[in-house]
């Protein structure tokens, strides 16, 4: 039996909003910020990205608006971060950079999946899977008065390209939508916890004068 890619997409997607509510409630709960801070930043953080990304493509009507499912997830998770924050820190070495790393992987994805069904060309494709993964992110660590992950020496879009170019492969090589989906959502959480963890960086470019 066929598996149906619909319900998949529409879980990594909530799964994605999870993931990045709970990095989005951890930071908030550092930097001071109180319950209703907390879910604001969770809601910036987990559809800020897909938000900026629909309204580039011209996607209506915009995705959250229509399904309180959305709403539920990041106000939930908000709460259960808010309640135990202490515990996620001790359980989890880095907890933001973690749950961060997941919510990359599904929505580089989802990103990936909407601009394919928008028929656009593959590096605009590869382009709104970035924009829908970093771009909630980005506004979340700036409205802390964080430098945003995508800024660090880490390896972080390069994750979302690399993805993104084993994503159109197996597009090209007729792999199942959910194979490929899930593939590509396990490469790019991968590659993310691999450069957080081996402290991966790409080097810098820089011309050295020589020396007379």
């Amino acid at each position: 039996m066929a598996w149906q890619t619909a319900p998949l997409i529409y879980g990594m997607d909530l799964f994605g909003c999870a993931a990045a509510a709970v990095a989005a409630s951890t930071l908030a709960k550092r930097v001071g910020l109180d319950f209703i801070g907390a879910v604001m930043i969770a809601s910036i953080g987990a559809i800020g990205g897909g938000t900026l990304r629909d309204l580039l493509i011209n996607r209506h009507p915009l995705f959250w608006l229509h399904d309180l499912n959305y709403l539920y997830v990041i106000v939930g998770t908000a709460i259960l971060v808010q309640i135990f924050y202490h515990h996620i820190e001790s359980i989890f070495e880095r907890p933001l950079r973690f749950f961060d790393a997941i919510g990359l992987g599904a929505f580089a994805v989802i990103g990936f999946q909407v601009a394919m069904s928008k028929n656009l060309a593959y590096p605009f494709v590869i382009l709104m899977g970035v924009l829908t993964a970093v771009a909630g992110g980005i506004m979340r660590d700036i409205i802390c008065n964080k430098l945003p992950l995508v800024l660090c020496r880490e390896i972080y879009i390069s994750c979302v390209i690399i993805g993104g170019l084993v994503y159109l492969g197996l597009t090209e090589w007729h792999f199942s939508p959910w194979l490929r989906d899930i593939l590509t959502m396990l490469c790019v959480i991968i590659l993310r916890l691999f450069a957080i963890r081996g402290d991966w960086q790409l080097p810098s470019l820089s011309i050295t004068p020589k020396r007379k």
